[in-house]
């Protein structure tokens, strides 16, 4: 009935395997858990390699690291059901009845995401602040307020989908480093006419980056941005809206030179955990200006 696949790079996620397994054992359907090791350190692959030796769970150690997108389309290549359920490694599985609520709304589209959130506690490290307040903030939203922007508030961490639309329209593997690989995906199924919804079924995200670091990586997420903007397949994001609207009101000049003189102040900001999410959005408006008029 369902495949549930789960992309692994230097986590231990027995935890997490073994309480999705208990759950489709109650719900008493048929079922599969394929974990994909993508070259992880050894000490991580020792920690997992228990899970090969349960039935119903399908473990495998790759010999080479294929990346985000490679890694996605075998996994669905080697599921067995017509239904899968692709979930990141670094998530947390909140609900006992996290499998039942997708296979309950399994009919209502043929795409979907079941949401994010982060812990309600701050980090203990005040390094990892500014990825969980964004991510508190931004990400963390409800299902009626995603499905009224459903390709901007998709994310492939957590999302069912029919196993036909997978193998019709893959993941990019021609795309390259990070960041809005999610929105071109979840666009180009839109494109094509496949049914995206949202539903209230998260998984809390553990991954939190450094300060330094996620803003290094929403570099290079804008310039991503900016490429898939020129190769039309991304056009409708919330900064190209924001730049758009700045342009229609003929603040552009005006906007490239605050963001550009306020950047630096910006980010030191931000890694010293003094400035707001309003000063993110004005780096990544710099950025964008930057990238778009190299």
């Amino acid at each position: 009935m369902i495949s549930i696949l789960i992309p692994v790079y230097n986590v231990d996620v027995t935890k997490m395997v073994s309480r999705l397994f208990k759950q489709c054992q109650r719900l008493k359907i048929r079922f599969e858990i394929l974990v994909y090791d993508d070259l992880s350190d050894e000490k991580y692959r020792q920690k997992n390699r228990v899970l090969g030796s349960s039935i119903g769970i399908n473990y495998l150690e790759l010999t080479e690291n294929l990346g985000r997108s490679k890694i996605r389309n075998w996994l669905v290549k080697s599921a067995l059901y017509n239904h899968v359920i692709f979930l990141d490694c670094d998530s947390k599985v909140l609900s006992n009845d996290f499998v039942k609520k997708y296979i309950d709304n399994m009919d209502r589209a043929e795409i979907i995401n079941g949401g994010r959130q982060y812990s309600k506690k701050p980090p203990r490290a005040k390094s990892k602040y500014l990825h969980w307040k964004y991510g508190t903030k931004k990400e963390s939203k409800k299902a009626n307020v995603r499905n009224i922007d459903a390709v901007n508030y998709f994310h492939t961490n957590n999302f069912f989908a029919k196993r036909s639309i997978l193998d019709k329209h893959p993941f990019d593997e021609s795309l390259e480093g990070y960041g809005y690989e999610d929105l071109v995906f979840a666009q180009r199924l839109v494109d094509y006419g496949v049914s995206l919804h949202h539903i209230d079924n998260p998984v809390e995200h553990l991954g939190l980056e450094t300060n330094t670091k996620f803003l290094a990586k929403m570099e290079n997420a804008i310039a991503n941005l900016v490429r898939f903007e020129e190769e039309d397949l991304l056009r409708d994001t919330r900064l190209q809206r924001l730049a758009n609207q700045l342009e229609r009101l003929g603040l552009t000049k005006i906007g490239k030179k605050y963001a550009q003189r306020k950047y630096k102040t910006f980010s030191s900001n931000l890694k010293d955990n003094k400035g707001g999410l309003w000063q993110l959005s004005i780096m990544k408006l710099h950025k964008y200006y930057e990238y778009k008029y190299a």
